[in-house]
Order: structure tokens, then C-alpha cells, then sequence
């Protein structure tokens, strides 16, 4: 990658996703994560990578394709911290296998994680981020549930991966929330819909990852 450094004309922002929005630029149904930017501000813009409409967290949000390309080419592995709230029987043997590597249906390739790390158990009604739409009714007929909390650290992109990892394990995760993307952490700092400009030690980072980057992704499709 032949850029010394970051130009003054791309922009980089640290976007603290809410639930119900989805990670695209235009959507007929639903709000989109740039309907928080102000319309004088959208054009060119785009998220890197995406989050589930109910999943919460740092999405970096950009008008640097090239950028884009090189990060998020599967190859490259850009790692992604998530924090999971699941229901259901959670063994040393199901943690271990999450990092082993499942076979799904669908996939040719088995779903794994990087590591996972059992953080604590916390009661359905306690938890500090929304539950899925689809998991409410559990919060009406068992709020005291206790649920185990996880850190993922994911170097793949796969769709609903987490929900699938679960489940594979019988499991159901009714939570989630992205808490670092490319080793950039989350700015706890910003509430959620809200927006900063990334600070020039996070565009350094992106830049660097970037220039490791596997040269044959360059031309990339965004995902």
C-alpha cells in the first residue's frame, strides 16, 4: 500500500451502533447506521463490515474504499471482539469446542473462534445492552435467567456467526455487543448513535494493519 499516511480527504469515524438500525447505506424499510450522520455528511460514506440489526458496538464507519477492501478481505484476518450473552448449558468441552471449530449446515468450512473467555453469569433482567427482538419473550417469562457472558474474539466474517456458534453448541445467544473492530476498542464514552472522528493513533493502526495486508486482496469487494 503506497499511502505514507491517511489523507485529509477520507474520512475515519468510530460509530457506536444502537440496536434496530442496519449496517447499509440506503434501506427502504429500516434505518441505516448513516441516517445518524447528518445528510450533509453521507455522501461516500459506508460501514466497514457489518453488525446484526440487533447487535450493538463499534462500527467504523468510512469513505475509503481501498482501505475498506484490504481489512476486510476474509484472508487478512482482522480481529473482532464481541461480548455474548447466551442461554443454555455452557461446559469446559462446549468452550473448547467454539475454538476447535464447528461444521454447520450451509458451510463447507467449519465456524471457530480465536479464543473465548467466560466472563461471568448475570440475570436476563441485569443485562447492560438490549436483547435480541426475538428473545424478549424469554424476559417476560424467566427475568431472572441466568445467562453466561462471554468475550469472542473472531477472526472471520461469517453471517450470524456467533448465533450459529451457539446454537451449534445448544446454546442460544440473546445479546450481543462488537467491542472492538481491528484492535481499535469501543469509546465507551460515546452513546450509542453517536459518532466521533477517529484519532490519528487509531488511523495509524488502521494504516499499518492495512499495509500487512495480503497484496492480492487490494482489489477486493466490499463486504
Amino acid at each position: 500500500m503506497a499511502r505514507k499516511s491517511f489523507p485529509q480527504t477520507y474520512r475515519y469515524y468510530m460509530f457506536h451502533k444502537p440496536t434496530g438500525c442496519v449496517s447499509a447505506c440506503r434501506d427502504a424499510q429500516h434505518t441505516t447506521v448513516l441516517d445518524y450522520f447528518p445528510p450533509e455528511e453521507r455522501q461516500g460514506l459506508f460501514p466497514m463490515g457489518r453488525l446484526d440489526k440487533h447487535s450493538v458496538g463499534i462500527l467504523l464507519i468510512t469513505d475509503d474504499g481501498k482501505l475498506n477492501r484490504r481489512l476486510l478481505a476474509p484472508e487478512n484476518h482482522i480481529e473482532k471482539q464481541y461480548h455474548v450473552w447466551t442461554a443454555g448449558n455452557l461446559s469446559e468441552e462446549k468452550l473448547q469446542l467454539l475454538q476447535t471449530g464447528i461444521l454447520v449446515k450451509g458451510l463447507q468450512q467449519p465456524l471457530r473462534a480465536k479464543s473465548v473467555r467466560m466472563l461471568q453469569q448475570e440475570k436476563l433482567c441485569d443485562l447492560p445492552v438490549p436483547i435480541f427482538e426475538n428473545r424478549k419473550f424469554l424476559l417476560e417469562e424467566q427475568p431472572e435467567l441466568l445467562v453466561s457472558h462471554l468475550e469472542i474474539l473472531l477472526t472471520e466474517g461469517k453471517r450470524h456467526e456467533i448465533k450459529r456458534l451457539m446454537e451449534a453448541i445448544d446454546c442460544m445467544a440473546v445479546a450481543l455487543k462488537r467491542t472492538s473492530f481491528a484492535g481499535i476498542p469501543l469509546d465507551e464514552a460515546l452513546q450509542p448513535g453517536t459518532y466521533r472522528n477517529l484519532t490519528e493513533q487509531e488511523q495509524m493502526l488502521l494504516l499499518n494493519l492495512a499495509q500487512n495486508a495480503n497484496v492480492s486482496n487490494s482489489r477486493g469487494v466490499n463486504r
